[in-house]
């Protein structure tokens, strides 16, 4: 009879290995997506300044054809 609290004990331990290994699979998976994610954004970012730029330049034409 004292095998069953080791076996409580084991069985314990290999949910809680499963778990926590489970865990640190989701938390490096998300990680590795939030940084590709970052990098698109990063991506984006420097294009919304291009059209910024662009669109900036276009007023300033517009303006200075004197056209109302």
């Amino acid at each position: 009879m004292s095998w069953i609290p080791l076996a409580a004990w084991l069985a314990g331990l290999v949910i809680a290995l499963v778990v926590l290994g489970f865990c640190a699979y989701e938390i490096i998976w998300k990680t590795r997506r939030l940084q590709r994610d970052l990098l698109q954004l990063h991506g984006d970012i420097g294009g919304l300044a291009d059209l910024q730029a662009r669109l900036a330049a276009a007023k300033q034409r517009f303006a200075d054809t004197g056209i109302r």
